[in-house]
Formats: C-alpha cells, sequence, structure tokens
C-alpha cells in the first residue's frame, strides 16, 4: 500500500484521517504543522500528501508551494482539505497544485475514493514512464547493432586486405623474388590497413561500451557510503592519465549512491565535451558540488561553446550528435546518462546553456538506495 503524510493542526483530524487510512493498510505519517510536513516529506518522500488549508505559521497553500519549487517533491501529489464552505479556499489550493480536496466532517468513503483515484493515477503514470523507458532502451539498442556494422565491416575489410598483402609479401620471399620496393609498398600498406582497422575496432568498443551501460539502467544498482571528495579525486586521477585537467569545489560529505554509475555518468559527460564541447584552451573542466535538504547537487560545466543549433531537449535524445561523422562519438553518450541519472539513481538532471559551456545541474537523494 502507499505511504501517506497527513498534515492537520487539530490532533482530533489527524486521528480520524489515520484510522481511515491505516484501516485500508496504508502507512500513515502525521504532522501538526506545515514546518513539520516539510521535514518529513524531505526525509521520507511519501507517496501522498493531505493537507489542511488554513494552518498557523506555514499553512497548507505554502507547504504546497514550497514542494513544489524542489525537484525532489515537486511529483507527490497534494489533496486538500477544507470545510464545505470555504470555496474560495478550494479554488486557491488548486492553483497552487493540489490535485484534490475532501471536505470537513471526514466521510471516509470519500477520503478513501479520492486518495484510490490518486493512487491509481500514479501507477499509471509509473507503467507509462516504464513502457516509454523501455521502448527509448529498444531503439537505443537496436540503433546500436546498426550502427555497429558500418565500422565493423570496415575492420574486416582491412583485415582481410591486410592478409593479402601479407600473402603475397610471403610467396615473394619464398620465391625468392622479394625486392626492397615491394617490401616497402607492402609494409606502408599493411600500417595504413592496421591504423584503418584499429580506429574502427575502436569505435566498436564505444558502442560496446554504451550497450553495457544501456544494460545498467535496467539492473538492480548496489549502493554504498560515497564520499565526494574521495570520489571526484578518483575522476580527477583517471582523466589526468589523458591529459584532461578537471576543477573541483566540493564539499566533504559522504552519501549513499552506486558509486560506479556515478564514475559512468561523468565519465560519459567528459567524454561528450571532449568530442562535442569545443573547449577552451587552459581551462579545466569544472565540477561543484553542494549538499540541499535531502539530495546532494553536482554542477558540472566544461567551459566550451555550449549548445549550438541544438536545443537541451535534443541533446538527450538517441543518436543526436552535433558533429555527424565523429569517430570519437557514437551519439548516445548523453541519453544514456539522463536515463542512469534517473533510473538508476533516482536522480534528476537539468541542461542549460550559460555562458560556461553545457552545463548540468545533477540532484542525487542522500540515500538512493
Amino acid at each position: 500500500m502507499a505511504e501517506i503524510l497527513i498534515v492537520d493542526d487539530v490532533a482530533e483530524n489527524l486521528q480520524i484521517l489515520q484510522l481511515i487510512l491505516r484501516n485500508e493498510g496504508h502507512k500513515v505519517f502525521a504532522a501538526i504543522s506545515g514546518e513539520v510536513a516539510l521535514k518529513i516529506a524531505n526525509e521520507h518522500l511519501p507517496t501522498l500528501i493531505i493537507s489542511d488549508i488554513k494552518m498557523p505559521g506555514m499553512d497548507g497553500l505554502t507547504l504546497c508551494k514550497t514542494l513544489k519549487q524542489t525537484q525532489r517533491t515537486a511529483q507527490i501529489p497534494i489533496i486538500f482539505v477544507s470545510a464545505e464552505r470555504e470555496t474560495d479556499n478550494i479554488v486557491a489550493a488548486l492553483e497552487v497544485g493540489g490535485v484534490d480536496y475532501i471536505t470537513k466532517p471526514f466521510k471516509p468513503p470519500e477520503v478513501l475514493a479520492r486518495v484510490n483515484t490518486q493512487l491509481k493515477l500514479l501507477d499509471a503514470h509509473k507503467l507509462a514512464v516504464r513502457q516509454q523507458l523501455s521502448h527509448v532502451m529498444n531503439q537505443m539498442v537496436v540503433g546500436v547493432a546498426h550502427e555497429i556494422n558500418t565500422p565493423l565491416g570496415a575492420a574486416i575489410t582491412a583485415v582481410t586486405h591486410f592478409e593479402g598483402i601479407l600473402s603475397q609479401l610471403i610467396d615473394a620471399f619464398g620465391s625468392e623474388t622479394l625486392c626492397a620496393e615491394q617490401l616497402a609498398t607492402g609494409l606502408e600498406e599493411s600500417k595504413q590497413g592496421v591504423e584503418l582497422c584499429e580506429r574502427n575496432l575502436s569505435r566498436v568498443a564505444q558502442f560496446v561500451k554504451v550497450l553495457k551501460e544501456i544494460a545498467r539502467v535496467e539492473r538492480p544498482t548496489t549502493p554504498s557510503a560515497v564520499n565526494v571528495i574521495a570520489l571526484l579525486n578518483d575522476l580527477k586521477s583517471s582523466w589526468s592519465k589523458k591529459n584532461i585537467s578537471i576543477e573541483v569545489r566540493a564539499i566533504d560529505a559522504n552519501f549513499m549512491a552506486d558509486r560506479d554509475i556515478l564514475l559512468t555518468i561523468f565519465d560519459n559527460l567528459i567524454d561528450n565535451s571532449l568530442s562535442h564541447g569545443g573547449l577552451s584552451s587552459g581551462k579545466a573542466i569544472s565540477i561543484e558540488v553542494t549538499l540541499k535538504e535531502q539530495y546532494i547537487e553536482f554542477l558540472y560545466y566544461d567551459h566550451g561553446q555550449g549548445l549550438v543549433d541544438i536545443t537541451p531537449e535534443e541533446v538527450i535524445k538517441p543518436f543526436i550528435t552535433t558533429k555527424r561523422g565523429n569517430s570519437g562519438h557514437v551519439g548516445l553518450s548523453a541519453s544514456v546518462t539522463a536515463n542512469l541519472i534517473g533510473s538508476a539513481l533516482g536522480g534528476s538532471y537539468q541542461l542549460s546553456n550559460r555562458g560556461r559551456g553545457l552545463e548540468w545541474s545533477i540532484e542525487i537523494p542522500l540515500n538512493s538506495a
């Protein structure tokens, strides 16, 4: 059943709602004020909130507005409670983001009917999201399989040509007709074939890596305690070997998440910046980390050219790339990254273009277990 937060400054009203909801098997959190409700909502992320409109201090309308301003709690549906005669309050409640209302005095069948309606809508939404994700994943897998054929075919052709050159040289050597010019020509063509084969197999390897990352979106995560400074130091060390400089401004904090997935996300972002960012020489890629309520925010920007002739929405579409024909990029890293953030870590992200290159604002729950 659902986890439901009920908010009312009158203890008797809380007791009545608790009795009605618990008899249906729901887990109920109770708050005597808007301030307490805000804390509980951020800590427990209830499935649904039922809140009185009129309360001293933070009233129900202010509570709703505050919850809607934070990505972590913005999607929690809120049913308001109001006396039958307070129609103006009901209109105001719906305008700030309430999804329904319950009138006082409480009638158990009405309370349960309105709660069940919202729970069914949430289930339908989750099903639609899963179906959409599955469709996107299928598109990605089919697309990757199709894209692999071209570089794989080129590599096979290069190997076949290389094999033919070697056969000619071996035959000439065996018949003692091999001359210096023929050897030099054969070796040069062999070198070109090896380079062609290496380039194309590297591209195949990139696609295989993407396939593995796509699979990670659906697999169970393995959360562990992650230290922000240690995580980013490992990231910096890994990329310093490739002469890529990363500047970090971060708090020293711990949180629960799948560390490997986090590193994959940042590796994808850096790969994408290098392939498409048009990075400014002398400027390091920047990562800033701050702690906000019950989640941790990573702000990534690369000091590059930002978005050119492409929208943030298009960036995360499968096989969208700002540099067609770039053999080092497969047009999937941003899409996979977005799915890893949301589906694998339960986080959220925003893309923007504010003069420091492409910016990713990534919010990860402190406990994404």
